[in-house]
């Protein structure tokens, strides 16, 4: 049966620490399976699926970099006070636009959390 080295030089078999486990209240216990699921997910988790792939992929290119580019000369055009009546009608429609892929971003990202069994938040966070 395999050893689980606790410490250098302390060693227990599967069987001791279970015992140990046994003995720990419900708030403790609750816990130590969370982190236990946890780590299960994150090993499970290095090896992207295709689905987490194309996910990624579709999360990194959700927006192009062509249009993030334009947004800020507009914007850049309204803070100076020297942008067009036709430059603001195409900031406010890029805005939309913008909103909407956002938008497409967030449910793309509650997929991924989901597909690797996370937060979203913590998704992000290690993106």
């Amino acid at each position: 049966m395999q050893t689980i080295e606790i410490k250098n030089g302390i060693q227990l078999d599967f069987e001791d620490l279970l015992k140990g486990i046994q003995r720990l209240d419900n708030q403790s216990l609750s816990k130590f399976a969370y982190e236990v699921n946890q780590l299960v997910s994150k090993r499970t988790n290095n090896i992207p699926n295709k689905r987490e792939s194309e996910l990624l992929k579709e999360i990194n290119s959700i927006i192009p970099a062509s249009i993030k580019h334009r947004q800020k000369q507009l914007y850049l055009a309204l803070e100076e006070g020297i942008i067009t009546q036709k430059e603001h009608k195409e900031l406010v429609l890029l805005n939309d636009k913008l909103e909407e892929k956002a938008a497409e971003r967030v449910l793309l990202l509650g997929e991924l959390a989901t597909l690797r069994g996370v937060s979203i938040q913590e998704l992000v966070a290690n993106l």
